[in-house]
């Protein structure tokens, strides 16, 4: 039972085609898998694949894992290049045994099981077909088996004494057809008529079934032999003979076999003569429309001049059928190519809108940028002018120098202005252990050699702003007076004072000023001051929460 699968159901010959590296030849009977290096009896869960049943396809199978096996099927009759059919029964499994089957030379590069489709799956205590969860199927190309397409799909074997039966789709064999024409034919249907058209390449019967009235039928048979005679040349005097000949004897059905050897020449021939006799026509067409009364000479005079084709096996009616679709053909193509130069017009079009389109985002863009540039410079123009105002109110305090005031005159006139920067200490006023910082506010003094001394913008910022504001009016108020997006319900709060926003934004550049002159490097870190502040905000508020729950927790505890 544990052949050697290469001796059994192989040969040696390679094919591409097939998808491996041997031509499969025939369906496994009682396979059984076993793994690499046992030589023993099988046990149960070696599993044994059989396909040696009508309608079976199955010719190889190897072992990967105690989990996973690769599934070759074997091609159509007679055309090695259609892979796609697959139908096996699997036995000595174990209970809750888990597998993984990978038919691995599927030749289909599209497949429904793309789609949701998936295999089919019954047993001999249940026979009805059922399909296997679309979850567990997968379909993909595979490099590793030179790049052909692989159908994958996970089973869970639930009895041990079950059968288990695969395949592609509901199978229907030969046999049940045969079963059913015979039940059909055994009834006399007056409608109904079963004829042996021939045999196929396995000698297996091809049946012609006709389903009409008893009243048609007679003229069905009459029209289908029309069709079926032989008009050599293209003559009407050769169509009269012929329409004599009712049946084909046996010499003619030897003759038809023989020249179907070399069919495809035949087919050409055909082609080529049947084009010919078209574009002929056509080419004669307004030459011949006065000198004949008749379309039966215009085609009598075509066929004339077609006298070197032998063969020529086109009848009347076909070859009228031919031109009507041929001129049929001729006009949907002129609608087609109007069609396509109207769609390539408005594509041509819309790629100029979208064009304009990119051009004016990307304006857009640029003026937002410069929007925001000038806001920056704006608002650090409003927030030095309250502590300059304030100097001029008290001149005996400090003066400033001429120097210094010409230097703001002269900047004042530019359109990036930034104050000059002026020492920390000597731009603020000290008086009774507070320091001034425009505006009318006022800082402890200790406090405020300790925030110069603090690292970072951000920890700057937001300890500033404690001084300025203190935690608790920071708490109940944001930074810009917009509620949260965040929330549906969010309730604005109170913005911050605008006066009181600028004196911080003045404070910062004074300390940025001092490390940089760089103006790109300044207004970027200038313009990070509402953000400081929102984090510190919330912050505080967190806080808060925290500290309420806290004595809730105290209180309930009490």
């Amino acid at each position: 039972m544990t052949t050697n699968m290469a001796e059994r159901s192989r040969t040696a010959e390679t094919g591409h085609d097939i998808g491996g590296d041997e031509i499969i030849a025939g369906n496994v009977n009682k396979y059984t898998v076993l793994p690499a290096g046992y030589s023993g009896q099988p046990k149960k869960g070696h599993l044994v694949f059989d396909a040696c049943f009508e309608s079976g396809n199955l010719g190889r199978v190897d072992y990967i894992t105690e989990f996973e096996y690769d599934l070759f099927i074997r091609p159509d009759t007679c055309n090695p290049r259609f892979r796609v059919w697959f139908n096996f029964t699997v036995e000595n499994v174990k209970e809750s045994q888990r597998v993984i089957f990978n038919v691995v030379n599927f030749s289909k590069t599209k497949s429904l099981y793309r789609d949701g489709m998936a295999p089919m799956v019954k047993s001999t205590s249940r026979q009805k077909w059922q399909r296997i969860p679309s979850k567990n199927v997968y379909y993909y190309r595979c490099p590793d088996h030179r790049k052909n397409y692989v159908m994958s799909f996970a089973f869970c074997f639930d009895r041990e004494n079950d059968t288990y039966q695969f395949a592609y789709c509901y199978p229907y064999t030969y046999t049940r057809l045969q079963h059913y024409l015979d039940n059909l034919q055994r009834r006399n249907m007056d409608y109904f008529c079963r004829e042996l058209l021939g045999l196929s390449v396995q000698r297996r019967q091809l049946d012609l079934l006709t389903i009409t009235s008893p009243e048609d039928k007679t003229d069905l048979e009459n029209s289908v032999m029309q069709k079926k005679i032989k008009i050599p040349k293209l003559s009407f005097n050769h169509v009269e003979e012929a329409g004599e000949v009712t049946d084909y004897g046996e010499e003619d059905v030897e003759l038809r076999h023989s020249k179907r050897q070399d069919g495809r020449k035949q087919s050409e021939g055909t082609h080529k003569s049947i084009e010919a006799v078209v574009a002929r026509l056509e080419k004669q067409n307004g030459m011949s429309l006065s000198n004949t009364s008749s379309p039966e000479e215009a085609f009598m005079e075509a066929s004339e001049g077609m006298n070197n084709m032998d063969d020529a096996v086109v009848p009347r009616i076909l070859y009228e059928e031919l031109l009507r679709s041929y001129q049929q053909q001729q006009e949907e193509m002129r609608h087609i190519q109007q069609e396509l130069e109207r769609t390539r017009r408005q594509l041509v079009q819309q790629a100029k809108k979208l064009k304009e389109y990119g051009a004016l985002v990307s304006e857009m863009k640029e003026l937002r940028d410069l929007n925001r540039r000038l806001q920056d410079v704006l608002l650090l123009r409003l927030g030095s002018g309250p502590a300059i105002e304030l100097e001029k109110v008290k001149p005996e305090t400090i003066e400033p120098e001429p120097e210094v005031q010409k230097t703001f005159s002269e900047e004042a006139n530019t359109s990036t202005y930034f104050p000059a920067p002026v020492p920390v200490m000597d731009k603020y006023i000290l008086e009774n252990g507070k320091v001034h910082l425009g505006s009318g506010i006022w800082v402890d003094e200790e406090k405020w050699h300790q925030l110069q001394v603090t690292q970072g913008d951000s920890k700057y910022t937001k300890n500033l702003a404690v001084m300025i504001w203190g935690t608790d009016v920071l708490k109940n108020r944001s930074v810009t007076g917009v509620a949260t997006k965040k929330k549906k319900d969010a309730v604005p709060k109170p913005p911050l004072s605008p006066h009181k926003l600028s004196i911080v934004r003045e404070c910062l550049y004074d300390r940025i000023a001092q490390e940089t002159v760089d103006e790109t490097e300044i207004a970027q870190r200038l313009s990070k001051v509402n953000k400081y502040i929102c984090e510190k905000i919330m912050d505080i508020n967190k806080s808060c929460k925290n500290e309420e729950r806290r004595e809730s927790a105290k209180f309930n505890l009490q």
